[in-house]
């Protein structure tokens, strides 16, 4: 029950874009132990999949995960084990949560102008979790916790069907009830500024992206109104907290890094992926000065309008200047779509010969196998890699790959085995249900799955 109560104390978070920087931090084992922290992060991510969409682009979170990496290992803290992610939403927002996880919304990638900016939010909310900031909250919070929690809940439940409602709701309430610690927040947003200048510095990342980030955060176009919620204007961003980070960048990191291919390429497949109108984006290309993140959207908007045959010259231009990958997955995918079959597949087993091990391509590469009706080689492929490394598109794919070829019952199973690998085991019971159901099935098999299910339901009450 503590654990469950926690849990929806850390969904106070500001889904508004006029706060971006939430106070979540890092439980300390003076109030969970090691066993509850992890539960709690596996948790935390479990309400937040049951919510909230997540971007499945595996090579942008494979860019956003390695990124974090790397300002990690620079934190003051290291052993933790960050867990790093991106949410599909359009408002800027990041926030750490329990046992070392860190979101960060589509809207605040694609706000950002270079890879310091992105960064240095990512330093933020990485030194929220090593300096324990969510202890200090929950500590403070102890003799009002009770009826936050009531009006988070609520506030979760309204917003289920109207979003606006139901931030109101939380913010309402927590403004009433957190006021003490509203004020001790303030001096978690400039200890992780400070914290975060320095992960940045150490990081061979340029510092100046924290406030070149700040100052476009300040701007009106990502301000609301003048009726924001009360409790998000006690959070400002003002020219104090923005000359602070600027007097604390080191002079010496003026030189460093800004920029990089893949944060362009990252967000380009952001834009592109869900645009309504993806033409409108190249209603001013200019191929003359054109740089290689619009040649990129150029080539992506001509996969997603079905004209591969455009989208294959613009992959091999792109080719031509630099041997990148992403350019040569979008080039084998182009040739799978223009009917080039034999192209695309020697493609992929050159990628492959190159990466045996990177899922991004495997993945890439099996979808191409499924397509194409080579499932057994796709199966082939996918059961060697459940041995290793996996995740939630190994899974699904493999269970594509069972189902193309009529194996329901493994398709079910592994399907199971999937979401209750995320902790969803209601919806893996379901699956091994859906199993038993199939006509023909054994006796023995039956009985295998109804303990899958009582394994499951244990495994369900715990949680």
């Amino acid at each position: 029950m503590y654990t469950r109560l926690l849990l929806l104390f850390l969904c106070i978070v500001r889904p508004l874009a006029a706060e971006p920087l939430p106070d979540l931090g890092h439980p300390s084992e003076q109030i969970l132990t090691p066993e509850e922290e992890i539960q709690m992060g596996k948790a935390f991510v479990r309400a937040l999949k049951s919510q909230a969409s997540f971007v499945e682009d595996e090579l942008v979170n494979d860019y956003i995960r390695n990124l974090g990496y790397q300002l990690a290992a620079n934190s003051p803290e290291q052993g933790l084990d960050f867990n790093f992610f991106v949410i599909n939403a359009n408002n800027i927002n990041a926030f750490a949560g329990p046992n070392a996880t860190i979101g960060i919304n589509k809207g605040l990638i694609l706000a950002a102008n270079n890879e310091s900016q992105l960064a240095s939010v990512m330093a933020h909310e990485i030194a929220h979790v090593t300096q324990k900031h969510l202890t200090r909250a929950f500590q403070a919070s102890e003799n009002s916790s009770i009826t936050t929690i009531a009006t988070v809940l609520a506030g979760i439940l309204v917003s289920s069907a109207d979003p606006t409602a139901g931030a109101a709701l939380v913010f309402g309430g927590v403004a009433s009830g957190l006021q003490s610690q509203i004020n001790f927040t303030r001096g978690n947003e400039y200890e992780a500024d400070r914290v975060g200048i320095k992960i940045l510095d150490s990081s061979n990342i340029n510092p100046r992206g924290m406030t070149e980030f700040f100052e476009i955060l300040q701007s009106s176009s990502f301000y609301g109104s003048e009726n924001d919620i009360e409790y998000l204007r006690t959070h400002p961003l003002n020219t104090a907290r923005i000359a602070e980070a600027a007097s604390r960048t080191p002079a010496s990191s003026k030189n460093k890094p800004h920029d990089s291919l893949r944060f362009q390429l990252s967000k380009t497949k952001l834009l592109v992926a869900d645009h309504d109108n993806p033409a409108e984006l190249l209603k001013d290309f200019d191929a003359e000065t054109a740089d290689a993140a619009m040649q990129y959207a150029k080539a992506l908007i001509e996969l997603r309008v079905n004209t591969p045959s455009k989208a294959i010259k613009t992959f091999k231009a792109l080719i031509k200047d630099q041997d990148h990958l992403w350019y040569q997955l979008g080039l084998a995918k182009a040739y799978l779509e223009n009917k080039q079959l034999n192209k695309s597949m020697s493609l992929y087993n050159e990628l492959l010969e190159i990466y045996p091990d990177y899922l991004p391509v495997i993945h890439a590469y099996v979808s191409a196998l499924i397509k194409t009706n080579n499932i057994d080689k796709s199966i082939s492929i996918l059961e060697k890699q459940m041995i290793g490394e996996k995740n939630s598109i190994t899974y699904d794919l493999l269970a594509q790959s069972y189902s193309a070829k009529k194996e329901l019952l493994k398709a079910y199973t592994i399907r199971a085995e999937r979401y209750a690998n995320d902790g969803f085991y209601e919806y893996a019971i379901q699956q091994l249900t859906n199993a038993i159901k199939l006509p023909g099935i054994s006796t023995e098999a039956i009985r295998r799955l109804h303990a899958k299910i009582q394994i499951y339901k244990k495994e369900y009450k715990i949680e």
